[in-house]
């Protein structure tokens, strides 16, 4: 059994070089995308966000990210949503993009519910539309379930509308990587995180998209994103989302299921995380809401992969709701 000191001595070594590897510097694309952006303070966290004025007729929208990635998704339909909407929001989570990151933090979906009323609350938004993605749509069926009970999200603010993008919103249908296994062990998971490298990184996160992948330099930024402030150790933190969907089931489906807000779902079904099984699954539990079925070959970003069919379709949906 001699080989497992030397194995650890060559895993320590490993270690130590990737901790003190500086992450990467931001692409002039990455640093526009924060000089667009301000701060606010969440329980001595800080909080990225963009408050951009739209020409549109709508009301303001909120747009919610997914898993483990951060605003800068919306990058490829911010301009379209301009054009819809009067005012444009988004934001990263905490643990995510250009927000605070702190790695034994205990994530939990409810607090980025917090966190999004929060930050509404200091835009004085008194009614929104939502656009959510993956781990967004999760924090999006909490605020649903909360405006369900009370007709108000925070203290005065009301839904208007929910639009979701691919998301693991039911159990039956949702199948977590194999990374996003591998993170929710105690031991294995964090280390796991924190030695991640770019190469494991650009197989993983590109096998969720369809034939339109992102090209080497869009990669390369999702990569420096998540490696800001060192927040993919986070990882194996964050990644308690997938035990609380578990947990709440009941109560985040059973919002979908209740409430009168209008609500579409727009589906890329190239997506292994969400096959198509999905979509009938979809309709058999939700069958009053709206579903978009996107072209074969949109994956598990249609944002990012389709923005025009994307926009098209939420042009749509609000414009029917405002009829």
């Amino acid at each position: 059994m001699s080989y497992i000191p030397t194995l650890f001595v060559l895993f320590s070594v490993l270690l130590s070089i990737y901790f003190y590897y500086p992450p990467p510097p931001l692409s002039p694309d990455l640093k526009e995308w924060l000089n667009k952006g301000d701060f606010i303070n969440f329980q001595d966290n800080k909080i990225f966000y963009i408050d951009s004025k739209g020409n549109g007729q709508a009301s303001t929208l909120i747009c919610l990210h997914g898993f483990p990635s951060s605003s800068y998704d919306w990058k490829k339909v911010m301009d379209g949503l301009e054009q819809k909407f009067s005012r444009v929001i988004v934001l990263d989570f905490l643990g995510f993009g250009f927000s605070e990151k702190p790695i034994t933090h205990k994530y939990k979906i409810a607090e980025q519910a917090d966190i999004t009323v929060s930050l509404l609350s200091y835009l004085q938004v008194t009614e929104v539309h939502i656009l959510s993605h993956d781990y967004g749509d999760t924090v999006a069926l909490e605020l649903l379930a909360r405006y369900n009970k009370d007709g108000r999200v925070g203290e005065n603010i009301q839904l208007k509308s929910l639009s979701m993008l691919n998301g693991g919103i039911f159990l039956e249908t949702h199948h977590p990587r194999i990374l996003q296994k591998i993170l929710q062990y105690p031991v294995i998971g964090p280390i796991g995180a924190s030695v991640i490298f770019y190469q494991l990184f650009n197989k993983g996160f590109g096998e969720i998209f369809g034939s339109n992948q992102p090209n080497a330099e869009e990669m390369w930024d999702f990569w420096t994103v998540l490696r800001y402030d060192n927040g993919n150790a986070a990882l194996s933190s964050i990644i308690e989302f997938l035990p609380e969907r578990k947990e709440y089931n009941e109560r985040w489906v059973g919002a979908l299921k209740n409430t009168q807000l209008p609500v579409e779902m727009i589906y890329g079904p190239a997506d292994p995380v969400n096959p198509p099984k999905f979509i009938q699954h979809y309709r058999e539990t939700v069958p009053q809401h709206e579903i978009v079925e996107l072209e074969k070959h949109i994956g598990h970003y249609p944002q990012w992969e389709d923005p025009f069919n994307v926009l098209r379709a939420l042009y749509l949906f609000i414009e029917k709701l405002e009829k």
